[in-house]
Parts: C-alpha cells; sequence; structure tokens
C-alpha cells in the first residue's frame, strides 16, 4: 500500500491541482492542539490492482483500491490521459455528464482544486456495515446505478419513499406489487395470470385483503378486450350521468332475478328490429302507458282483456269509420232516389189509369149517340 503525503514546503504556487495556498505557522505552535497542516488539497490512499501476469503494466496504474480525500489527485488526471483511465476511479454516470478535463477536475466538485470531495474506487467489494443508524445526505443529486440488481430489504420496519416532486417506476419488463407476501416470494409466472412479461400486477394478500383506489378523475383504456371477475356481490354507485356506448353487440346475462328501478322519466329509441322473447309470465304494472304505432301486428292463441275504463285514440280506424259512414250515407241517398221514383212511377200509372178510363168514357158516349 502506497501513502502518498506532501507536507509543508517553503513555497507553494497557488492553481495547480496539488497545491494550495495556506498561511505559515511556527514550529512552536506544534501542539496536539495544532497539529501539522498539509500544503496539498488531497490526500489520497492507492492499493494496485492484482498483477495477472509478469509483464502486466496496467496493474501498476489501474486501483485495487483507491481513496481520495480533498480535491482531484495527479493520479486521477494521468489516468485521464490513457484511453478509459477513468472508468476505474470514476462511476459512469458521472464519466457521461462531464466532458473533456471536466471527469476529474470536477470529480471533487464544481470549483476543480478548490473543491474537496470523496473518491472511492476498487475492483472488489465495498461493505459497509453499521450497528446503529446509518445516515446520507445531499443537497443535490443522488444517483445510484447498479449493472445488475438491486435489493433492498427491511426485516422489521417499513419502507417509506417521500418525494416533493414527480415519483415515477420504469421497467423493461414486469412491474409487480405483492402485498402479503414474504420477501422471498417470487413474481406471479405468466402461465398463472394474464399479465404477462411486461405487464403490470397488483395484487393484495394473494386475494385475501382488500385494495383501495381513490382519485378525482379516472380513465381506463385498454386496447384490447376487458375482463372482470367478480366472486362476491358487486356494487356500483355513480351520483351523477352515466353513459354507455357500445359501438359492438351487446349481451346481458342474467342468472337470477332480475330488478330495475327508475324514479325518473325515461327514454328508450331503437332504430332497427327488436326481437323479444319470453318463455314465462310477463307481469306488467302500469299506471299510465302511452302508444304511438304506425303498424301493429298481434297473433294472441288465448287472451285475457280486463278494463275498467277504456279511452282510445286511433286516427286510422277514425278515418276508416268515417269512410264507412260517408258510403252508408250515399247508400241511404241511393234507396231515397229509388222510392222517389217509385213513387213517380206510381203516380204516371194513375194518370195513365185515368186517362184510359176517361178515353173509354168519351167512346162510349159517341157510341150512345150513334
Amino acid at each position: 500500500m502506497a501513502l502518498a503525503m506532501d507536507w509543508p514546503q517553503a513555497q507553494v504556487d497557488e492553481g495547480s491541482a496539488n497545491s494550495a495556498t495556506i498561511l505559515p505557522f511556527e514550529t512552536d505552535d506544534l501542539s496536539p492542539q495544532n497539529p501539522t497542516q498539509s500544503l496539498t488539497r488531497y490526500q489520497y490512499f492507492f492499493v494496485p490492482s492484482h498483477q495477472k501476469e509478469e509483464d502486466d503494466t496496467d496493474c501498476v496504474t489501474k486501483p485495487g483500491a483507491f481513496l481520495r480525500l480533498g480535491s482531484y489527485s495527479d493520479i486521477e488526471e494521468e489516468s485521464a490521459q490513457s484511453d478509459n483511465g477513468v472508468a476505474a476511479y470514476y462511476p459512469s454516470r458521472h464519466i457521461a455528464s462531464e466532458a473533456g478535463d471536466g471527469v476529474y477536475k470536477n470529480a471533487a466538485g464544481p470549483r476543480a482544486a478548490q473543491s474537496c470531495g470523496i473518491t472511492m474506487a476498487c475492483d472488489g467489494r465495498v461493505l459497509i456495515k453499521s450497528d446503529e443508524k446509518f445516515f446520507v445526505e445531499t443537497t443535490d443529486l443522488v444517483d445510484i446505478h447498479c449493472g445488475n440488481e438491486i435489493v433492498i430489504t427491511a426485516d422489521t420496519g417499513p419502507i417509506t419513499t417521500e418525494t416533493g416532486d414527480q415519483f415515477s417506476v420504469a421497467a423493461t419488463k414486469k412491474v409487480s406489487l405483492h402485498s402479503g407476501a414474504a420477501t422471498s416470494d417470487n413474481f406471479v409466472p405468466s402461465d398463472k395470470n394474464t399479465s404477462g412479461e411486461k405487464g403490470v400486477e397488483i395484487i393484495a394478500n394473494e386475494g385475501n385483503s382488500n385494495a383501495f383506489l381513490e382519485a378525482k378523475d379516472i380513465v381506463t383504456h385498454a386496447h384490447g378486450s376487458k375482463t372482470t371477475h367478480v366472486d362476491g356481490t358487486q356494487t356500483n354507485v355513480v351520483r351523477s350521468d352515466t353513459l354507455n356506448d357500445t359501438w359492438g353487440n351487446a349481451r346481458t346475462i342474467f342468472r337470477g332475478s332480475n330488478l330495475s328501478l327508475y324514479f325518473a322519466g325515461g327514454l328508450s329509441y331503437r332504430a332497427s328490429a327488436s326481437l323479444n322473447v319470453s318463455t314465462s309470465i310477463d307481469l306488467n304494472f302500469l299506471m299510465t302507458d302511452f302508444k304511438f304505432t304506425l303498424c301493429k301486428f298481434e297473433k294472441i292463441k288465448w287472451g285475457v282483456d280486463l278494463k275498467d275504463v277504456v279511452f282510445k285514440t286511433r286516427t286510422l280506424e277514425s278515418n276508416l269509420t268515417q269512410l264507412s259512414n260517408e258510403f252508408k250515407n250515399l247508400s241511404t241517398s241511393t234507396v231515397f232516389y229509388e222510392i222517389d221514383l217509385n213513387m213517380l212511377n206510381s203516380q204516371t200509372n194513375q194518370i195513365s189509369t185515368e186517362m184510359g178510363n176517361m178515353k173509354a168514357s168519351i167512346m162510349s158516349q159517341l157510341n150512345i149517340q150513334l
């Protein structure tokens, strides 16, 4: 293990990464209360990586373990001169966020050599253990990047996540939310549910607990089919208007009783043919029934019609009755005309008879005279 430490010098130039300006001090002032001060802006521990081969020179420049306190160090600056040299010291997300020399100059902070930070890197594991509380705080970005898997486990207490802004969860595969499940439980395989490999599943205690969703507006858009299975009682309470717009066939099956209550006005309009088949008794109790029918066809085998008071207004039937009455009036007038003609014929016959009698009387008187 190599320890690089620079001690006070007589003159230090300002501006380099491994220099700083400090106030002079007297040797007489050295005491446990006034320890010596380093003239550099950094201190680091460097352990070279494991040498795989005898001629492997990279192990000298690549850290097996590296710890730097303060501003960026000379060894970090030298690593930037080789291809991918800084990748052994810095996280890939930091490298992607900086450009050029800013990768190592801003490794400690935005003020380059005037910033003091902490850099740790190793080619093995990092283990941190605390028997009590563990606090991490930053006033800016926290960026956690993992190349494989992240596991967060709380044995007995809750896990709480809070934010003053948006909270987003994104995954290239399935997003699963389980309650009442052990930490070792895996996702429900796709052959046991229909969420698929890249779906979203929410399971409340394997279906034995409740789920609650509350919002002002809820929009559900299914690009395919939608299926709802309810093993118990289903209750829908709507305290405003309801619109059901179906662009295809609609089928409703009731395997029990069906009760519908309407406490307001209703309108039903059908622009196509409708077939209603009832294989049992159909009872209708109506206070007032208004029907406007253009054409009606009924075929009844047995019918019982009990009506106390009936008021019927049928325009077509009234017209037919009026037409029939007119025909009857015309027929009656024709009979009257026939009676008048018969009376006229009788009077004509009577006149003819009287003229015959007069002719006979005249002939009789002439014969007597002769």
